[in-house]
């Protein structure tokens, strides 16, 4: 009985979740559900009257409402899933949705703790942060597949529903902080109106490198861009596989990122770096921004780009696949990523190449 009474806090205070998600940030509707056959996001640009719009980055702020909306709904799912499997005692399904849940809120903390947010939302990621951990708890007690004790089973059933409790007062407390600070009538950024901004004149080109390094300083980087390819569909690879159709108009954009593990400096407690989130790239075109597609994995085009842990020498890459206007012109189209306090922009610009 404690069981089902528990397993009803997770589904009764996800659906609140998700609610909240869709009433207080409806934005994210299209970009959290997308249809499999498209799977694209992208957002409207803000037109006032003759003002062109400017491209404007989103603040360290508006990337942390980005990660709490979208990573919301995904965690409610994975929580859900769990449930369900721990009642059908399937225990290959919760095996995966636990693995699932530990990387995708690990991946969350770690691009959340990265941001530099104003001292008000301080507090809202903090306790975002905090229901990331209980996700993460709860993934690694069920990731070994269905526990014998039920005491063990209970405790992750609590934990699942203590960290929905948190996302839920943390959508609630980071819209009303979001809110207050808009102006009454406002429906047009005050950026905007002041006048159009330069579009990156300092944006590196197609394949110049870009090097930092870690938080802790002790390992270097290098992240390259380039090789642009446009599709107007793919599928991916496997026994199940899916087919990504662009809605009429639209287009695939096809970005091939490589991420290198320079070099380790000896003075830390890791040599291994991890590169950045899917989520960490923003497309913008023509006063627009565009977010990837969740990664794919293998697909008929080549692999796709995620984020993974590198070791000393290592490297990866992969595309990053972008829903886009079938008429983009990519000498006005741009990839921004965020690495701490970095953020180096690429013009994708094929005549730009360096190569």
């Amino acid at each position: 009985m404690r069981r089902s009474r528990a397993a009803m806090v997770v589904v009764t205070c996800g659906i609140g979740v998700a609610c909240l998600v869709f009433l207080l940030v409806p934005s994210i509707g299209a970009e959290v559900f997308p249809d499999l056959r498209a799977g694209g996001q992208g957002s409207d640009g803000v037109q006032a009257g003759n003002v062109t719009p400017a491209i404007v980055p989103p603040t360290d702020d508006e990337m942390l409402e980005s990660l709490i909306a979208g990573g919301s709904v995904r965690l409610l799912e994975l929580s859900v899933g769990q449930i369900g499997a721990l009642h059908a005692d399937n225990d290959s399904f919760l095996r995966s949705q636990a693995a699932e849940m530990v990387s995708f809120a690990g991946r969350l903390r770690l691009d959340a703790a990265a941001l530099e947010v104003s001292p008000e939302n301080e507090s809202v990621r903090s306790r975002f942060i905090t229901a990331l951990d209980e996700f993460v708890t709860a993934g690694t007690m069920l990731e070994n597949g269905i526990p014998t004790n039920r005491s063990v089973r209970e405790d992750a059933i609590k934990h699942l529903a203590h960290g929905t409790e948190l996302l839920s007062g943390t959508l609630q407390n980071y819209t009303a902080a979001s809110s207050a600070a808009e102006p009454v009538g406002s429906t047009t950024p005050s950026d905007l109106v002041a006048g159009a901004a330069p579009e990156f004149p300092d944006a590196l080109r197609p394949g110049e490198r870009f090097i930092y390094d870690d938080s802790s300083g002790d390992n270097t980087a290098s992240i390259i861009v380039w090789g642009v390819a446009r599709s107007g569909g793919f599928e991916t690879i496997g026994t199940k596989p899916v087919e990504y159709i662009p809605e009429p108009g639209k287009v695939y954009l096809l970005v091939p990122v490589r991420v290198t593990h320079l070099g380790y400096r000896g003075e830390g407690t890791s040599s291994r770096i991890r590169t950045p989130a899917e989520s960490a790239f923003t497309l913008y075109y023509n006063g627009e921004t565009y977010q990837p597609l969740q990664a794919p994995g293998p697909t008929s085009r080549g692999g796709s780009y995620s984020s993974i842990v590198l070791d000393r020498s290592e490297s990866m890459e992969g595309y990053l696949f972008f829903e886009v206007p079938e008429e983009i012109d990519l000498s006005n189209a741009y990839l921004q990523v965020r690495i701490g306090n970095n953020k180096p922009v690429w013009h994708l610009d094929p005549t730009k190449s360096v190569w």
